[in-house]
């Protein structure tokens, strides 16, 4: 009976390994992607090579993605893309990065990084960071609410042009109207 029960786990353990040998991991398949992109013959004289980002590291956010969401005028709102880039604010040249529910149009983007015709216009939705050496100041569309504190966004990085950051606020300031939690990781256009 020992032999038997033994043979049965051999056989258990050899149908397990032929198992997991058949299907492919998300890691794997992830790997073959790239390996096979690697592979892509190089851009002709008429193809201009796409511009490269930095690679995020195993769960983080892509440039341009965003996660969480802010509830303004009662209504919760769920964000998904981030933008930023250099424009005056207070009468100084800042970073400016914009979180919003819906995508920006790339012709849209510099103008909106400007002056956010299409936030204030409520056509899109979202937060307006604007952050400089000292302090952040953000503002809530729809409702206009601001808000500026000397604290830095948690996990603050700008490098190789991405800016990443973490933003969560209960909405003390404002008696609970306007809590936020938020993740981005925002491409700076020039």
């Amino acid at each position: 009976m020992t032999r038997l029960f033994v043979c049965g786990l051999c056989l258990a353990a050899i149908v397990l390994s032929l198992a997991c040998a058949s299907k492919e991991t998300p890691t794997a398949q992830t790997t073959n992607q790239s390996a096979q992109s690697e592979t892509k013959p190089t851009a002709t004289k008429s193809e201009a090579p796409a511009a490269t980002q930095p690679a995020a590291q195993p769960g983080e956010l892509q440039p341009g993605q965003a996660g969480g969401s802010f509830t303004a005028r009662g209504e919760r709102i769920e964000l998904k893309y981030s933008y930023a880039g250099r424009a005056e604010r207070f009468g100084t040249e800042s970073l400016v990065v914009l979180v919003t529910d819906q995508p920006i149009p790339a012709e849209a983007l510099a103008e909106e990084i400007k002056s956010t015709p299409l936030l204030d216009g409520q056509k899109i939705r979202g937060l307006e960071y604007v952050i400089d050496e000292n302090s952040m100041w953000v503002r809530y569309h729809p409702s206009q609410y601001q808000e500026s504190s000397s604290n830095k966004l948690k996990d603050f990085k700008n490098e190789n042009g991405v800016v990443r950051a973490v933003d969560d606020n209960d909405g003390d300031l404002s008696g609970g109207k306007y809590p936020r939690s938020v993740k981005f990781a925002a491409t700076i256009v020039k």
